[in-house]
């Protein structure tokens, strides 16, 4: 998947957010300014983003500052501009205690958000770490787009707040969801990984105008949907600007195929996996751990298949035991001129086609033009996405957000952008068989 999720907890975790995450994963150095770290990683300034903004008195593409990040994310779900409201309030001779409930948005929590982690595939961010200007800035147009896409389709079809005894009512957040937005530029192995890492505040406003939680549940259900959404629309974007195609390639034998940009060498792409193949061969040695475990007795700790829950925990633990320190920071212009140097030397593609990447998948692109059709066939299509779901669920839960990825991913091998509104496509409905 091209969409990451991890929950943010107030404490321990949010520092770590504010002393690495929203300065390109780097350390930022003790007493240095937010805006000053960004700028000596030479990463851009976090933005604010979503519908949620107007409320708070916040505006999209604002800057983020660190006091704003440590009231809402940091201090279990305060307002943004807690310190002044809480001012304000005092020199009218309001109570402290009043004051500080003022500054908090409802109840105060421990899980004070989510984090989206969403890239391009790499064939895409590859064309943006070795192409020329135009492309970068059609792929990074593209990336940012999408993320907005996926954001406003998370308010308006994801997002519930749960209230009541057990949570027993559910409504969708009224003025929308509060985000901020941090680019980073590579991986940890130095590598080119366009990527932004969207934080997602965990408090939404109802239609009382009351406060309440966003339910993480949803949007963990629902993060493969919103994969295939981000996919569907930087690829047709950057296609269609840039007059490019996609193809299916088998990356892990087994499973499904992915889309890729047609025309740009295979071999690339493993130039820039070099921390992938880590993380693979440690992830194989923790899954030969789990599965011959066994208690004081010597009997099996665990099941002798690892399920899919468990191989994403394998996942981060090898993520984290593989992890490199980060590089020295340096701006995108000499990053963009150190990784062509780098793919010239080492991934055993020619310098020509490396010098004209863009030109190379354009030509591919033309012949595959000439011989695919992207009519689709809806009735064909809809057969097409139940069966594959049935399949790939043993035959289990038709859940709307099944569905909904499959379609996306049935349009984006089809070359084809959704036209149809997603709840027109996918009407919502309890899961059933």
């Amino acid at each position: 998947m091209t969409v990451d999720i991890r929950v943010i907890r107030a404490g321990r975790m949010y520092r770590y957010y504010l002393r690495e995450t929203v300065v390109g994963d780097g350390r930022r150095p003790a007493r240095t300014p937010l805006r000053e770290a960004q700028e000596k990683a030479g990463v851009p300034a976090g933005r604010w983003m979503g519908r949620g903004l107007t409320v708070l008195g916040l505006t999209p593409g604002e800057e983020v500052t660190e006091a704003q990040l440590r009231n809402l994310f940091g201090e279990r779900g305060r307002h943004p501009y807690a310190v002044r409201i809480e001012a304000d309030l005092l020199a009218k001779g309001a109570s402290p205690k009043k004051a500080f409930k003022a500054s908090a948005l409802g109840r105060r929590v421990t899980v004070t958000g989510v984090e989206f982690v969403l890239r391009p595939q790499p064939t895409i961010y590859l064309l943006w770490a070795l192409g020329d200007e135009e492309t970068r800035r059609v792929i990074e147009a593209a990336h940012e787009r999408a993320i907005e896409r996926v954001l406003a389709w998370i308010e308006d079809e994801v997002a519930v707040i749960r209230y009541g005894k057990d949570g027993i009512y559910r409504v969708r957040p009224a003025g929308g969801l509060v985000a901020a937005r941090f680019r980073h530029y590579e991986a940890r192995s130095g590598r080119p990984l366009l990527h932004d890492h969207l934080l997602l505040s965990m408090k939404g406003q109802r239609l009382d105008g009351k406060w309440g939680s966003i339910h993480t549940t949803a949007l963990h259900e629902n993060t493969v949907a919103a994969s295939a959404l981000y996919n569907e629309i930087v690829a047709a974007e950057v296609c269609e600007a840039l007059r490019l195609a996609t193809e299916p390639r088998t990356v892990t034998p087994g499973r499904r195929p992915v889309m890729e940009i047609a025309g740009v060498p295979h071999e690339l792409i493993r130039w820039t996996s070099r921390r992938s193949d880590q993380i693979a061969a440690c992830l194989t040695e923790l899954e030969h751990e789990y599965v011959t475990a066994v208690d004081d007795d010597g009997e099996p700790r665990f099941l002798p298949v690892v399920s899919e829950r468990a191989r994403a925990k394998l996942n981060g633990i090898a993520a984290k035991m593989t992890r490199p320190p980060k590089q020295k920071a340096r701006p995108l212009t000499q990053l963009r001129r150190e990784w062509k140097q780098s793919a010239i030397r080492t991934s055993k593609v020619a310098i020509d086609i490396i010098n004209s990447l863009v030109e190379h998948a354009r030509a591919a692109a033309a012949a595959i033009r000439a011989r695919v059709t992207t009519v689709v066939d809806v009735a064909l299509a809809a057969v097409d996405v139940t069966a594959t779901v049935f399949v790939m669920n043993d035959g289990g839960w038709f859940h709307r957000r099944y569905l909904l990825a499959e379609s996306r991913r049935h349009l984006a091998r089809r070359g084809r952008r959704r036209r149809a509104s997603c709840r027109a496509a996918c009407p919502p409905a309890r899961s059933g068989r």
